[in-house]
């Protein structure tokens, strides 16, 4: 046949040849030790999408990038332009969230978003303007402690996590605090992370039950607040960041992981599945009751598409 005869590949075909990879991180060994052991969030970059952030706060140990700190200006209608400012938290909630990411991860840089106002209120543009920005300038994690209920943003939302995922930044979003769907937490491209009862910010744990994928400490803990103070606060909006820093510290020692990669090391360093009372099977192996199953009449049948 005539190389003109030859039909031409589907799109986005690649030659065998060209997906020879020089390496790859195994992922036999995803016990925490494994996964962030020794990791300090060295080289990481982490965007806080909030408030904004009181770089000056002593439980921060400046670990806020001063110049890679911004906020979102709104004008006529949904116009939205980001602007570089000086990093400053308009109501305390953004700081609280910087801190538990810097808990975890002491040395990952952190950078201001600057989305909401004083009442904690903005708007879906303004926020939406603020995560495109996150993902143009290359972060290695963005934390979303905050969300929209109006439907008709959640298209663009959609779009842009899709558009993270394939960049490779590893979004991470709070579920709404009351039993109403918000975006972005709805969508699998992100980890969509609500509260647990652990007091350790270390035991978070496995959602089987999604939407909502992880859970997290964040009920009654103890955050950094402005003017240099703390307050006790509980939400949703605080487990997500305990979700963030082990991504940071996990994406500290990993590099190369992709955020598919990243959210099943999560998956596997949770609590509830470390310790799992259920008796593991081997990958690729069934047992002998999947085996009768598989080959029934019956099931044949279900299968049938």
């Amino acid at each position: 046949m005539a190389d003109a005869d030859v039909p031409a590949p589907p799109a986005y075909s690649r030659d065998s040849t060209v997906l020879r990879l020089p390496g790859a991180v195994s992922l036999d060994d995803l016990s925490p030790q494994w996964a962030w052991g020794g990791a300090t969030g060295k080289g990481v970059r982490v965007a806080i999408i909030d408030s904004g952030i009181e770089a000056g706060h002593p439980a921060l140990g400046g670990s806020v990038d001063l110049e890679g700190s911004v906020r979102v200006e709104l004008a006529g209608g949904d116009a939205a332009t980001v602007v570089a400012a000086p990093p400053r938290d308009s109501y305390g909630h953004g700081t609280a969230c910087a801190e538990i990411v810097h808990r975890l991860a002491p040395e990952a840089s952190l950078s201001s978003i600057r989305v909401l106002g004083p009442s904690l209120g903005g708007r879906a543009a303004a926020f939406l303007k603020g995560l495109a920005w996150a993902i143009e300038q290359g972060f290695d994690i963005v934390n979303l402690s905050l969300g929209t209920y109006r439907e008709d943003w959640a298209l663009a939302f959609y779009e842009l996590c899709d558009l993270a995922y394939f960049r490779n930044c590893f979004v991470v979003t709070a579920a709404n605090n009351v039993a109403r769907p918000s975006f972005p937490s709805m969508y699998g491209s992100v980890a969509s992370v609500a509260c647990n009862t652990a007091t350790d910010p270390f035991r978070f744990h496995y959602n089987p039950d999604p939407p909502t994928e992880f859970l997290a400490r964040g009920i009654d803990i103890d955050v950094a607040w402005l003017d240099g103070g703390r307050i006790r606060a509980t939400g949703n909006s605080f487990a997500a960041p305990h979700i963030a820093g082990v991504a940071a510290l996990i994406r500290s020692k990993h590099a190369t992981l992709r955020p598919f990669q990243l959210k099943t090391v999560l998956w596997a360093t949770a609590a509830n599945v470390r310790e799992s009372t259920g008796r593991p099977i081997a990958a690729g192996r069934l047992s002998r009751t999947m085996r009768r199953a598989t080959v029934s009449p019956r099931a044949t049948t279900a299968l049938r598409l």
